[in-house]
């Protein structure tokens, strides 16, 4: 096959089970724009902002399974990506960026032509690999070799970076050369597996730990099935949502530390940690000293894809490399062979109680349909309860925002990982927008729904005629206090009424009717039934605007202890003047 290097490109990326391609117009990158919007096989979709592109194409990832990619034009174009390419980094989804470049001849050094910009350095932090096509005889290399390093191991974004004379270049290559692309399963061998096996027979009160490799893996069914066969108490991390149960017995919390204290209690108390796709991250309490310091007797075992990951955030006993799915099912095996596990019941039973107990908590922070002493407005916690029986089973739901999202992980519950959108990794704002038009994009006969609070939804606000002009019905719920929320205590630490939380009272009804959506404001916790109902009835992308006031969460404490750690406010400078005088 002869073509020039942007058809090659789009050969390429078809044979390997791509289906969408998310960006911008831009001139540098013209004939892959003209390509995948000709191609009867590609979904070709612009959005209003390239960040939107970025967090578009991982959230297909996320929701098909396949390779996620995304196009930026040179300079401005690029760094307006970047925050799309760095979410899905820190979560480890595939994806491939694309980003037009001035001409060969003058980059590498650049001569300062209009736009010009070192786009390579700009992505080499927030990708695994990165290059630029210089030649268009590499090409065809180049690409495949993308393709295989952005699925492989632990999976992440990639970056090509085509300057545009050579984009236009012939080149040659047999597509039959390389077949279509599917992910290896490396598994430990049978004597690493006995070292797990070992372990949990030594074991009295283990927890088991699902991440995020365990649902990219397809590892759903598997997990429950070894949990099934060993009987222990386990949890999942935030990019873990949707792997366990909800209705299982030894789930002891969804998403981390947000599920509760119980959370932080079973990660303090076991003598085995067993975390199978998971890289201990803050939301998960393992080794995260001074608070939540590693027991000195608790063994921690981790397994995941790549070997660069084990032992990194903590220090481990027992290290194995191998894919979720088949380590799972390798596991669960040589369990069901016989093994004489001496579980504590006593201890399980004290935390399945907590479990409860931080239930209860959740259950009476929603008591009150408004916040207590406030301003007349809704509670965060009632909202979220409310609508955790409101949205369809089914539904496809991307919670973004910051003290909205601590209420809404904590109420809605789900049974298929993919029905959670969230980013951890970076904790980005705004990503719930874009990701929900993808995943509408992707499975339209779904309910999607994005639940952002008013400054995250705010940030990419843009992309609702994203969704009118490609008939997206993403049904928009926002939790509008008028606040940067999760951060007004801190200025209420402060004494300082202009640290900057405040927002002004945005009338978000009116904007989403400027373009072209449904919308609706919320008042009171019994119009919210109705609003969802005649949003989906509407066959229009829709806004609910939901009057509420910042809520205090359980878990609030955690982020001066973790994230702040070592942050002294000036009360607490001044004490510690004093003691030490």
């Amino acid at each position: 096959m002869e073509c020039s290097v942007s058809e090659m490109l789009l050969a390429i990326l078809k044979k390997h089970g791509v289906r969408y391609i998310c960006g911008l117009p831009a001139a540098q990158i013209a004939l892959v724009m003209d390509g995948a919007s000709r191609d009867p096989d590609i979904k070709y979709v612009t959005t209003r902002h390239e960040e939107a592109a970025g967090h578009m194409a991982a959230s297909i990832s996320r929701v098909t399974d396949t390779l996620g990619v995304c196009f930026a034009t040179v300079g401005p174009g690029a760094t307006n990506i970047v925050p799309g390419v760095a979410a899905a980094f820190a979560d480890n989804i595939p994806l491939l960026v694309i980003t037009g470049q001035n001409q060969a001849r003058s980059i590498d050094p650049s001569i300062d032509q209009l736009q010009s910009a070192d786009q390579l350095a700009l992505f080499r932090s927030i990708t695994k690999w990165n290059a630029s096509i210089h030649h268009p005889e590499r090409a065809p290399e180049l690409i495949e070799r993308a393709v295989h390093i952005a699925r492989s191991g632990r999976p992440g974004p990639v970056h090509l970076d085509i300057p545009c004379d050579v984009g236009t270049q012939l080149c040659s290559y047999d597509l039959e050369l390389v077949p279509p692309y599917r992910p290896k399963r490396p598994i430990p061998s049978p004597e690493e597996i006995e070292l797990v096996v070992d372990a949990l027979s030594e074991a009295k009160r283990p927890l088991l730990i699902a991440g995020g490799g365990v649902a990219r893996s397809g590892a759903v069914a598997e997990f429950r099935a070894l949990i099934e066969q060993c009987n222990m108490l386990t949890m999942s991390t935030t990019n873990g949502r949707g792997v366990l149960d909800p209705e299982c017995p030894n789930n002891i919390g969804s998403g981390g530390l947000i599920a509760g204290q119980v959370i932080i209690d079973a990660a303090q108390e076991a003598d085995l940690v067993l975390a199978i796709g998971c890289k201990f991250s803050t939301f998960t309490p393992i080794h995260k000293p001074p608070h939540f310091p590693k027991p000195q007797d608790q063994k921690i075992i981790q397994i995941d894809i790549d070997a660069e990951s084990i032992g990194r955030a903590a220090p481990i006993s027992v290290g194995l490399v191998g894919d979720a799915k088949a380590t799972i099912e390798a596991l669960t095996r040589r369990l069901e062979e016989g093994v004489d596990l001496q579980q504590d019941e006593q201890w399980k039973n004290s935390i399945q109680k907590k479990r409860r107990e931080c239930d209860e908590v959740y259950s009476a922070s929603a008591s009150e349909a408004k916040v207590v002493g406030g301003n007349g407005l809704l509670n965060e916690s009632a909202v979220a309860q409310a609508l955790s029986g409101l949205l369809p089973t089914d539904a496809i739901i991307a919670h973004d925002g910051g003290q909205t999202m601590m209420w809404t992980l904590s109420h809605i519950q789900v049974d298929s990982p993919e029905k959670s959108l969230f980013v951890p990794g970076m904790g980005h704002l705004g990503f719930g927008l874009p990701y929900a038009n993808a995943a509408k994009l992707a499975h339209p006969g779904r309910p999607v729904f994005n639940i952002a609070g008013d400054g995250a939804f705010g940030m990419t606000i843009q992309e609702l005629e994203t969704s009118v002009r490609y008939g997206l019905q993403v049904i928009s719920i926002v939790f509008n206090d008028s606040f940067w929320g999760m951060y007004k205590p801190f200025g209420e630490m402060l004494q300082n009424p202009d640290f900057g939380t405040q927002l002004t009272t945005v009338d978000f009804c009116k904007i989403a009717e400027g373009f072209g959506c449904y919308a609706e404001d919320v008042s009171e916790l019994g119009e919210l039934s109705g609003a969802v109902k005649r949003s989906m009835e509407s066959g229009k992308p829709a806004v609910i605007n939901v009057g509420v006031e910042y809520t205090p969460h359980p878990m609030d404490f955690l982020w001066p202890n973790i994230i702040l750690d070592g942050f002294l406010f000036p009360e607490v400078q001044q004490d510690a003047i004093q003691a030490v005088a």
